[in-house]
Protein backbone atom coordinates (compact mmCIF):
# COMPACT_ATOMS: atom_id res chain seq x y z
CA UNK A 1 0.00 0.00 0.00
CA UNK A 2 0.71 3.43 -0.82
CA UNK A 3 1.05 6.15 2.13
CA UNK A 4 -1.09 8.50 2.03
CA UNK A 5 -0.47 11.69 0.54
CA UNK A 6 0.20 14.29 2.42
CA UNK A 7 -1.49 17.60 2.45
CA UNK A 8 0.34 20.56 0.78
CA UNK A 9 -0.30 23.59 3.67
CA UNK A 10 -1.87 22.02 7.11
CA UNK A 11 -2.79 25.22 9.56
CA UNK A 12 -4.19 23.90 12.94
CA UNK A 13 -5.34 26.06 15.97
CA UNK A 14 -3.06 29.26 14.50
CA UNK A 15 -3.52 32.20 16.53
CA UNK A 16 -1.82 35.66 16.93
CA UNK A 17 -2.34 38.58 19.01
CA UNK A 18 -1.47 41.96 17.63
CA UNK A 19 -1.09 43.87 21.65
CA UNK A 20 -5.34 43.20 22.67
CA UNK A 21 -6.13 42.56 19.19
CA UNK A 22 -6.76 38.50 18.15
CA UNK A 23 -6.02 38.85 14.35
CA UNK A 24 -6.67 35.37 14.10
CA UNK A 25 -8.82 32.83 16.75
CA UNK A 26 -7.80 29.35 16.55
CA UNK A 27 -7.30 28.90 12.07
CA UNK A 28 -7.50 25.34 10.73
CA UNK A 29 -7.46 25.16 7.06
CA UNK A 30 -5.78 22.67 4.98
CA UNK A 31 -5.27 22.20 1.18
CA UNK A 32 -4.24 18.82 -0.88
CA UNK A 33 -0.82 18.43 -2.87
CA UNK A 34 -1.95 19.98 -6.08
CA UNK A 35 -5.64 21.66 -5.60
CA UNK A 36 -6.18 25.29 -5.58
CA UNK A 37 -7.78 26.97 -2.46
CA UNK A 38 -9.04 29.97 -1.78
CA UNK A 39 -9.22 32.49 1.22
CA UNK A 40 -12.05 35.38 1.11
CA UNK A 41 -13.33 37.96 3.67
CA UNK A 42 -13.63 41.56 3.99
CA UNK A 43 -10.91 43.69 5.12
CA UNK A 44 -9.56 43.10 8.77
CA UNK A 45 -11.20 39.55 8.46
CA UNK A 46 -7.33 38.21 8.97
CA UNK A 47 -6.15 36.82 5.36
CA UNK A 48 -2.83 38.93 5.32
CA UNK A 49 -2.16 37.53 8.37
CA UNK A 50 -3.08 34.07 7.69
CA UNK A 51 -1.08 34.21 4.49
CA UNK A 52 2.02 35.56 6.29
CA UNK A 53 1.59 32.75 9.29
CA UNK A 54 2.03 30.14 6.23
CA UNK A 55 4.80 32.18 4.70
CA UNK A 56 6.62 31.73 8.14
CA UNK A 57 6.53 35.25 8.57
CA UNK A 58 4.55 35.67 11.27
CA UNK A 59 4.92 34.08 14.76
CA UNK A 60 1.81 32.39 16.29
CA UNK A 61 0.89 32.83 20.09
CA UNK A 62 -0.45 29.24 19.30
CA UNK A 63 -0.94 26.77 16.56
CA UNK A 64 1.64 25.85 14.17
CA UNK A 65 1.74 25.49 10.39
CA UNK A 66 2.69 22.91 8.29
CA UNK A 67 3.69 22.66 4.83
CA UNK A 68 3.63 18.66 2.96
CA UNK A 69 3.89 17.24 6.84
CA UNK A 70 6.73 20.02 8.06
CA UNK A 71 5.78 22.36 10.45
CA UNK A 72 7.20 25.91 9.48
CA UNK A 73 9.20 27.66 12.13
CA UNK A 74 9.03 31.00 11.69
CA UNK A 75 12.29 33.52 11.74
CA UNK A 76 15.67 30.88 11.87
CA UNK A 77 15.06 28.43 8.96
CA UNK A 78 16.19 27.32 5.58
CA UNK A 79 15.50 30.23 2.93
CA UNK A 80 16.69 28.43 0.17
CA UNK A 81 14.79 25.06 1.08
CA UNK A 82 11.84 27.51 2.19
CA UNK A 83 12.25 29.43 -1.30
CA UNK A 84 12.13 26.12 -3.66
CA UNK A 85 9.00 24.99 -1.60
CA UNK A 86 6.65 28.36 -1.27
CA UNK A 87 6.59 31.68 -3.30
CA UNK A 88 4.23 34.39 -2.87
CA UNK A 89 2.98 36.53 -5.79
CA UNK A 90 1.98 39.74 -3.93
CA UNK A 91 -0.63 41.99 -5.17
CA UNK A 92 2.32 44.76 -5.40
CA UNK A 93 4.84 43.54 -7.45
CA UNK A 94 7.21 46.10 -5.95
CA UNK A 95 6.97 44.12 -3.25
CA UNK A 96 9.34 41.49 -4.95
CA UNK A 97 10.97 43.31 -8.05
CA UNK A 98 12.49 46.23 -6.59
CA UNK A 99 11.85 49.60 -8.25
CA UNK A 100 15.22 50.79 -8.58
CA UNK A 101 16.31 47.53 -10.08
CA UNK A 102 15.62 46.22 -13.75
CA UNK A 103 13.59 43.22 -14.12
CA UNK A 104 17.05 41.47 -14.87
CA UNK A 105 18.78 42.15 -11.63
CA UNK A 106 15.77 40.95 -9.73
CA UNK A 107 15.93 38.11 -11.52
CA UNK A 108 19.20 37.49 -10.86
CA UNK A 109 18.95 37.84 -7.02
CA UNK A 110 17.38 34.07 -7.13
CA UNK A 111 20.26 32.78 -8.72
CA UNK A 112 21.93 34.37 -5.54
CA UNK A 113 19.68 32.58 -3.56
CA UNK A 114 20.01 29.38 -5.10
CA UNK A 115 23.21 29.51 -5.56
CA UNK A 116 23.05 29.17 -9.23
CA UNK A 117 25.16 30.63 -11.73
CA UNK A 118 23.81 33.29 -13.64
CA UNK A 119 23.94 32.32 -17.26
CA UNK A 120 22.12 29.07 -16.32
CA UNK A 121 19.42 30.66 -14.58
CA UNK A 122 19.00 33.40 -18.08
CA UNK A 123 19.04 30.11 -19.59
CA UNK A 124 15.96 29.27 -17.02
CA UNK A 125 14.25 32.45 -17.63
CA UNK A 126 13.71 32.58 -21.58
CA UNK A 127 11.07 29.74 -21.65
CA UNK A 128 9.47 30.88 -18.37
CA UNK A 129 9.00 34.42 -19.78
CA UNK A 130 7.76 33.07 -23.27
CA UNK A 131 5.33 31.50 -21.45
CA UNK A 132 3.97 34.14 -19.10
CA UNK A 133 3.97 36.16 -22.65
CA UNK A 134 6.59 38.75 -21.72
CA UNK A 135 9.40 39.20 -24.21
CA UNK A 136 12.92 38.79 -23.94
CA UNK A 137 13.97 42.49 -23.67
CA UNK A 138 11.85 43.11 -20.39
CA UNK A 139 14.78 41.93 -18.46
CA UNK A 140 15.67 45.38 -19.49
CA UNK A 141 13.44 47.26 -18.38
CA UNK A 142 12.25 48.66 -15.31
CA UNK A 143 9.00 47.89 -13.12
CA UNK A 144 7.53 51.25 -13.76
CA UNK A 145 8.11 50.91 -17.48
CA UNK A 146 5.89 47.86 -17.32
CA UNK A 147 1.60 47.77 -17.53
CA UNK A 148 0.50 46.52 -14.33
CA UNK A 149 -0.14 43.07 -15.58
CA UNK A 150 3.14 43.06 -16.97
CA UNK A 151 4.14 43.82 -13.53
CA UNK A 152 2.39 41.05 -12.50
CA UNK A 153 3.76 38.93 -15.01
CA UNK A 154 6.86 39.45 -14.01
CA UNK A 155 6.73 39.15 -10.75
CA UNK A 156 5.05 34.95 -11.23
CA UNK A 157 8.18 34.86 -13.10
CA UNK A 158 10.68 35.36 -10.24
CA UNK A 159 8.33 33.33 -7.86
CA UNK A 160 8.54 30.27 -10.56
CA UNK A 161 12.20 30.36 -11.30
CA UNK A 162 12.89 28.87 -7.73
CA UNK A 163 10.56 25.93 -8.51
CA UNK A 164 8.20 26.30 -5.78
CA UNK A 165 5.94 23.41 -4.97
CA UNK A 166 3.49 25.76 -3.42
CA UNK A 167 2.28 29.40 -5.02
CA UNK A 168 0.11 32.16 -2.83
CA UNK A 169 -1.14 34.37 -4.98
CA UNK A 170 -2.67 37.71 -2.84
CA UNK A 171 -5.20 39.48 -4.62
CA UNK A 172 -3.83 38.39 -8.00
CA UNK A 173 -6.78 40.83 -9.81
CA UNK A 174 -6.65 43.74 -7.84
CA UNK A 175 -5.94 46.79 -10.00
CA UNK A 176 -6.48 44.63 -13.44
CA UNK A 177 -9.24 45.28 -15.98
CA UNK A 178 -11.80 41.87 -16.62
CA UNK A 179 -9.63 41.24 -19.49
CA UNK A 180 -6.31 40.95 -17.84
CA UNK A 181 -7.69 39.29 -15.00
CA UNK A 182 -9.06 36.44 -16.88
CA UNK A 183 -5.49 36.04 -18.91
CA UNK A 184 -3.78 36.22 -15.26
CA UNK A 185 -6.26 33.33 -13.85
CA UNK A 186 -6.22 31.02 -17.05
CA UNK A 187 -2.80 31.39 -16.23
CA UNK A 188 -2.32 30.47 -12.88
CA UNK A 189 -4.77 27.63 -13.37
CA UNK A 190 -2.75 25.93 -16.42
CA UNK A 191 0.52 26.21 -14.16
CA UNK A 192 -0.75 24.48 -11.76
CA UNK A 193 -2.17 21.70 -14.21
CA UNK A 194 0.57 21.38 -15.71
CA UNK A 195 3.51 21.42 -13.24
CA UNK A 196 1.11 20.02 -10.28
CA UNK A 197 2.00 23.04 -7.80
CA UNK A 198 -0.24 24.04 -4.95
CA UNK A 199 -2.21 27.20 -5.60
CA UNK A 200 -3.90 29.00 -3.15
CA UNK A 201 -5.24 32.42 -3.81
CA UNK A 202 -6.41 34.77 -1.47
CA UNK A 203 -8.34 37.17 -2.21
CA UNK A 204 -11.92 39.74 -1.26
CA UNK A 205 -13.05 39.28 -5.20
CA UNK A 206 -15.78 36.03 -4.57
CA UNK A 207 -16.37 35.87 -8.20
CA UNK A 208 -12.66 35.53 -8.74
CA UNK A 209 -12.46 32.46 -6.22
CA UNK A 210 -15.08 31.18 -7.30
CA UNK A 211 -14.66 30.03 -10.45
CA UNK A 212 -10.41 29.49 -9.92
CA UNK A 213 -10.61 27.28 -6.59
CA UNK A 214 -11.52 23.96 -5.40
CA UNK A 215 -12.35 24.56 -2.00
CA UNK A 216 -12.67 27.75 -0.09
CA UNK A 217 -12.33 29.03 3.26
CA UNK A 218 -14.46 32.16 4.73
CA UNK A 219 -12.72 34.58 7.24
CA UNK A 220 -14.53 36.80 9.52
CA UNK A 221 -13.06 38.98 12.26
CA UNK A 222 -9.75 36.33 12.31
CA UNK A 223 -11.89 33.15 12.42
CA UNK A 224 -12.52 30.57 10.06
CA UNK A 225 -16.66 30.69 9.46
CA UNK A 226 -17.62 28.40 6.74
CA UNK A 227 -14.70 26.17 4.43
CA UNK A 228 -15.79 23.97 1.62
CA UNK A 229 -15.72 23.09 -1.87
CA UNK A 230 -16.28 26.49 -3.75
CA UNK A 231 -19.09 25.64 -5.53
CA UNK A 232 -21.04 24.29 -2.61
CA UNK A 233 -20.28 27.51 0.19
CA UNK A 234 -21.09 29.70 -2.81
CA UNK A 235 -24.55 28.25 -4.19
CA UNK A 236 -25.51 26.94 -0.50
CA UNK A 237 -23.48 28.61 2.26
CA UNK A 238 -24.03 27.61 5.98
CA UNK A 239 -22.94 30.49 8.04
CA UNK A 240 -24.97 33.87 8.14
CA UNK A 241 -21.94 35.86 7.61
CA UNK A 242 -21.05 33.83 4.38
CA UNK A 243 -25.27 34.28 2.85
CA UNK A 244 -23.92 38.06 3.65
CA UNK A 245 -21.10 37.85 2.29
CA UNK A 246 -22.35 36.35 -1.03
CA UNK A 247 -25.35 38.27 -1.56
CA UNK A 248 -23.68 41.71 -1.11
CA UNK A 249 -21.06 40.51 -4.22
CA UNK A 250 -22.42 41.38 -8.00
CA UNK A 251 -20.97 37.99 -9.14
CA UNK A 252 -19.85 36.78 -12.19
CA UNK A 253 -21.43 37.24 -15.08
CA UNK A 254 -21.76 36.18 -18.89
CA UNK A 255 -18.52 37.59 -19.80
CA UNK A 256 -16.72 36.60 -16.51
CA UNK A 257 -17.56 33.31 -16.98
CA UNK A 258 -16.14 32.90 -20.86
CA UNK A 259 -13.28 34.19 -19.89
CA UNK A 260 -12.36 32.99 -17.00
CA UNK A 261 -11.34 28.62 -16.77
CA UNK A 262 -13.48 26.81 -14.21
CA UNK A 263 -11.08 24.54 -11.86
CA UNK A 264 -10.22 20.97 -13.26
Amino acid sequence: MHPPALNAIDVVGATVDFGQTRALDNVSLSLAEGRCGGIVGESGSGKTTLLRAILGLQPLAAGQVSLFGTVVPPGARDYRAQARLIQPIFQDPAQSLSPRRRIGQSMDEVAECLAEPRDALRARLDPILTRLGLRSRVVDLYPHQLSGGQARRAAIARALLFGPRILVADEPSAGLDVSVQGDLLNLLQDIRVESGTTLLVISHNLAIVRLIADRVTVMHHGKVVEEGPAAAVFDAPGDAYTRQLVASWPGTNDHDRRTLTPPV
